[in-house]
């Protein structure tokens, strides 16, 4: 799950020093094994206006490729077999950003990567920037017997890549921590699975209803303790379990720590 979010993360933070940013993905389960998987990522008015001074990439402006459904098919296609856009359709309210729908037709058959699909359209607004990382660990699902099974990623870092981490936490100065707070600050992610049929009983920490919460970030309160904050980005959490250390204590984090989990439909 660490990898993704710091996907995610990155390709937005290259293009946004500051801003209000919300991206929320949903994978809604029917009983026949079919379903959705809803993502929709908001923007508060300086990130979308950032976005709008960017130049267009192929006669499109750069706010659009959150909605681009050319892009969203290519992020169907590595989801796997039978998996298509139902629908891709700009947000423009309050908050500015897209919606993707795509549907599959067995989620046995789907392999899902939170914050790759975000990481793609990043690059596309600005595909001199960082180059795109495949993803190798994606959650992947198994659905038999009325049991839904989620693997979920748990990838380590090599230690010559940890010591790099590790080196550049430690020259994190005040003012790169001054910067992050306010890339954080009014940042949030999430990730969750809705049972349209109900959930009977589940391994999954967080359960309420027929939904489990995979991951919930609200980084507003992180950043309000400034001492828990400086704690999470110097110590580099690789793993579920360690991000979930790191931000004991905080309010609105919910993360799924165990490798395997759960669910009986009812």
């Amino acid at each position: 799950m660490k990898k993704y979010l710091l996907l995610a993360l990155s390709a937005v933070m290259a293009l946004l020093s500051t801003s209000c940013f919300e991206h929320t993905a949903t994978i809604r389960l029917e009983k026949d094994g079919s379903g959705t998987i809803t993502e929709e990522t908001l923007l508060g008015d300086q990130a979308s206006a950032m976005l709008a001074q960017l130049p267009a990439q192929g006669g499109k402006d750069p706010l659009s490729m959150l909605s681009d459904k050319a892009s969203a098919e290519k992020s169907a296609a590595k989801m796997g077999e039978g998996v298509t856009v139902e629908k891709a359709e700009k947000i423009d309210g309050a908050q500015k950003g897209g919606r993707i729908v795509y549907h599959f037709t067995d989620i046995n058959k789907v392999k899902y990567s939170f914050g790759k699909s975000l990481s793609s359209a990043a690059q596309s607004m600005n595909p001199a920037g960082a180059e795109e990382k495949e993803s190798d660990d994606p959650i992947s699902f198994t659905y038999a017997g009325g049991k839904l099974t989620l693997k979920m990623p748990n990838p380590k870092l090599d230690p010559a890549k940890a010591k790099e981490k590790a080196e550049a936490a430690a020259a994190i100065g005040p003012e790169q921590l001054g910067a992050m707070k306010g890339a954080f600050k009014d940042m949030s992610m999430g990730l969750k699975l809705v049972v349209a049929p109900g959930i009977d009983k589940s391994t999954a920490s967080h359960v309420e209803g027929n939904t489990v919460t995979l991951m919930e970030m609200k980084f507003a309160k992180l950043v309000e303790d400034p001492d828990k904050f400086l704690k999470f980005v110097k110590s580099q959490p690789e793993t579920p379990a360690e991000m979930q250390k790191a931000l004991e204590g905080v309010e609105g984090v919910k993360l799924e720590t165990k490798e395997e989990v759960t669910v009986d439909v009812k």
